[in-house]
C-alpha cells in the first residue's frame, strides 16, 4: 500500500480504535503522521475542548467548573490560568485523592495554585504586602481547610513561610538578605535542610491538608515522626526530579548537597523503608492515608502529572537535561522557573530592611526555630564549602543554584543518609517488627 492510501485508510477508519491500529502497524514515518494528523486534527480555538485522538499539538486541561473563573483578574495569559489551575488539580489528585469534604478539598486546590504560581511567576507575590493573593484570602482558605482543628493557626503559619520562600527564590529578590541567610543555612547540616526543605516543598502541611480533608486528624505524629516522613518524600522526590531542579538552577534539592552518585542508592533504601512502613500501617485505616500519600508524593505523581516532563522524555523518569530544557524552563514551561545567578555581591539597605521585616513578623511568617537560624546563617559557615555570590545556575546546564559541599561536609550528609533505617525505626517502633520479618532475596539484580 502506497503512502497515499495508507492514509486515506487511516483517515476512513470507522473507529478510532481502528484507526489506532492502523497507526500502530503503518511504516509511515512519524513526520509524515504528525503532519497529516495535523491537517485532520488541527488545533481548536483557544478554551475548547477537541475530541481528536493524539497525537495533537498542546494539551488539554480539565478541572471542576467551580475553579474555572478563579484567576479572571489574574495578568497572565489565557493559558497559564488554564495550565496553572489544571496543575493544582492534578496534584490534589495525585497526593489526596479522597476527601470527605468537597468545601475542603477546592480550598486546598486553590491554595495550590497560589504554591504553583509562586513557584514560577515569585516576583508578584509578596506575603509582606498583606493577606490577599490572586484575588484570594490566605487566611480564609486555610481556615476553610483546617476548620474546626487545634492546627489552622500552625499551619497558616507554615502556609506563609512556604510562600515567602517560594517567591523570594523565583525572583530577583533571591539576591536579597533574607535569602542569602536562607541558601546558606540549607547545607550547615542534613537535619537541618530537611527542616527547611519541607517547608520549601509543602509535604507537611499537604499531609496535615490531607488528614483534615478526610477527617482522620486525631492521628497525631510527633515532631521527630513529621521530620522522617517529611526525609523519606523528599529523598525519593529529589531523587526522580534531580534533572528537572538541575535545569532550574534550583537550590532545594537534596542531591544538590547529599553525594549525587547517592541518588539511586538512596531511593532505593528509602523505598524499602517505605514499604515496611506500609505493611506496618496496613491494618490501621484511618493510617492509610498516610502511606498512600507518601507513594504519590515520592515519585509516582511524577508520571502522571502534566508539569513533569515523562510523556516528552519518551516515557522514561531520569534522563539528563539539555539547554533547550533549561530555555524553557527560562521561559516558564510548564510553569518552570530557571533561576540564573547574575553576580550581584553587594546586599542593598532596602533588602537588610526587607529581611528584619520578615524577623519582625516572625511568628506569622517563619516556621518555629527559622529565625534562629537566619540570625547565626554566617557564623557557621564551614571554611571549605563553596558559597556563591548569587543564587542560581552558573551554568548553562548540569549546575544547581546553590551551596558547593566540601568533601569533608559531603561525607557527613552520606552517613546521615545510611543511618535512615535505625532513625525510622526509633521514630516509628512498630517498624522494628517488620524489618525483624523481611525477607532478603538471595537474587541479586545489577
Amino acid at each position: 500500500m502506497d503512502t497515499k492510501a495508507q492514509l486515506q485508510a487511516i483517515n476512513s477508519a470507522k473507529s478510532d480504535h481502528l484507526a489506532a491500529r492502523l497507526l500502530t502497524c503503518s511504516p509511515l514515518s512519524n513526520s509524515v503522521l504528525r503532519n497529516f494528523l495535523s491537517q485532520q486534527c488541527p488545533s481548536p480555538p483557544d478554551g475548547t475542548p477537541t475530541p481528536c485522538s493524539a497525537p495533537r499539538k498542546g494539551d488539554t486541561w480539565y478541572y471542576p467548573s467551580e475553579l474555572a473563573n478563579d484567576l479572571k483578574d489574574v495578568d497572565i495569559s489565557e493559558d497559564d490560568k488554564a495550565e496553572l489551575i489544571a496543575t493544582a488539580w492534578e496534584a490534589m489528585r495525585s497526593i489526596i485523592p479522597t476527601s470527605t469534604s468537597w468545601e475542603r478539598y477546592l480550598a486546598i486546590t486553590r491554595l495550590y495554585i497560589i504554591f504553583y504560581f509562586a513557584e514560577f511567576h515569585g516576583k508578584t507575590i509578596d506575603v509582606l504586602a498583606g493577606d490577599n493573593i490572586l484575588g484570594y484570602s490566605v487566611s480564609s482558605l486555610v481556615d476553610i481547610v483546617f476548620q474546626g482543628t487545634s492546627i489552622c493557626e500552625e499551619m497558616a503559619r507554615e502556609f506563609r513561610c512556604m510562600l515567602l520562600i517560594v517567591a523570594e527564590k523565583a525572583s530577583d529578590r533571591r539576591n536579597g538578605e533574607f535569602f542569602r541567610r536562607f541558601a546558606n543555612s540549607l547545607a550547615q547540616s542534613p537535619a537541618q535542610w530537611f527542616r527547611m526543605r519541607d517547608r520549601d516543598g509543602l509535604m507537611r502541611f499537604s499531609l496535615m491538608a490531607a488528614l483534615a480533608c478526610n477527617d482522620v486528624l486525631d492521628e497525631g505524629f510527633s515532631q521527630e515522626q513529621l521530620e522522617i516522613l517529611s526525609e523519606m518524600v523528599f529523598i525519593m522526590y529529589d531523587a526522580v526530579a534531580f534533572y528537572k531542579h538541575r535545569s532550574e538552577g534550583e537550590i532545594c534539592n537534596t542531591f544538590a548537597y547529599m553525594p549525587a552518585d547517592l541518588r539511586a542508592k538512596a531511593f532505593r533504601q528509602y523505598r524499602e523503608v517505605y514499604w515496611a512502613l506500609d505493611v506496618a500501617w496496613a491494618r490501621r485505616p484511618s493510617l492509610m492515608f498516610v502511606p498512600n500519600f507518601l507513594r504519590m508524593y515520592g515519585g509516582s505523581a511524577y508520571m502522571m502529572m502534566r508539569r513533569y516532563r515523562f510523556v516528552e522524555d519518551d516515557l522514561t523518569i531520569g534522563m539528563p537535561e539539555t539547554e533547550e530544557i533549561g530555555s524553557q524552563a527560562r521561559s516558564n514551561v510548564k510553569l518552570w522557573y530557571r533561576a540564573d545567578a547574575n553576580k550581584i555581591k553587594d546586599v542593598s539597605e532596602e533588602s537588610y530592611q526587607r529581611y528584619k521585616d520578615i524577623l519582625d513578623r516572625r511568628e506569622e511568617l517563619l516556621f518555629p526555630g527559622l529565625d534562629a537560624i537566619l540570625e547565626t546563617a554566617d557564623e557557621r559557615l564551614c571554611e571549605t564549602c563553596l558559597y556563591p555570590d548569587s543564587y542560581g545556575a552558573e551554568a548553562p546546564i548540569h549546575c544547581f543554584g546553590g551551596v558547593q559541599l566540601c568533601d569533608k561536609c559531603g561525607a557527613e550528609w552520606r552517613d546521615f543518609l545510611e543511618s535512615f533505617p535505625d532513625r525510622a525505626a526509633k521514630a516509628f517502633p512498630e517498624l522494628v517488627e517488620i524489618y525483624n520479618e523481611g525477607i532478603t532475596s538471595k537474587r541479586v539484580v545489577e
